[in-house]
């Protein structure tokens, strides 16, 4: 048996992988149509290019590329240069309230886009995002300035017992959704049509 076909695999799933990642940091939910069609082609030419139609050929070939895969996630536990190079890293996008716009171009990312993803989080102002990153998964990731950070209850009950204020007991414990996930459970008896 020929066993050339292993190198063309890895050849294929490289050049694919290096086309995906200049396609950028997106999520499939946040792809226009054009681009879901063009991954969509190239995972059809990928498909396409390992010659043969031989079951074991396509077996080895998949397992070929899966242990690419977990080989690569390895290394980038193990080794950042790895990690930087195929898994990506987060880029800065907002610095003290200010749009980075080299990171915005690297990313071909419009300021209206990133004004949409702050607003899905509830964002409604640029000052009260400090830093503002795009992750590897282009989601945004963001820490809030100081002056829109809310308060935490530790914070409030510190607050109250400075000013000599009696901290309010703790209520009684409702059921917690993920307390049934933990007990496997609910505590309160369900309807059986819901359960």
């Amino acid at each position: 048996m020929d066993f050339s076909f292993i190198g063309e695999a890895v050849i294929v799933l490289s050049f694919g992988y290096c086309l995906l990642r200049v396609l950028g940091k997106k999520t499939v939910g946040e792809m226009t149509g054009v681009e879901i069609i063009t991954l969509l082609a190239m995972a059809s030419m990928i498909g396409h290019a390992v010659k043969g139609d031989g079951l074991l050929r396509t077996l080895i070939t998949l397992c070929i590329f899966v242990s690419l895969l977990l080989t690569i996630q390895f290394l980038a536990i193990k080794f950042n240069w790895v990690e930087k190079w195929f898994v990506g890293r987060s880029t800065v996008v907002i610095e003290d309230g200010v749009i980075v716009e080299k990171s915005l171009k690297k990313l071909r990312l419009t300021v209206d886009q990133l004004e949409a993803k702050l607003r899905t989080k509830g964002i409604t102002s640029l000052s009260e995002v400090k830093t503002a990153t795009i992750e590897m998964s282009g989601h945004i990731g963001y820490e809030l300035a100081r002056h829109a950070k809310p308060v935490t209850i530790g914070e409030l009950e510190r607050i109250m017992k400075a000013w000599n204020k009696t901290v309010p007991k703790q209520p009684q414990k409702e059921e917690n959704l993920f307390d049934e996930v933990k007990q496997d459970g609910h505590r309160k008896k369900i309807s059986p049509h819901l359960e």
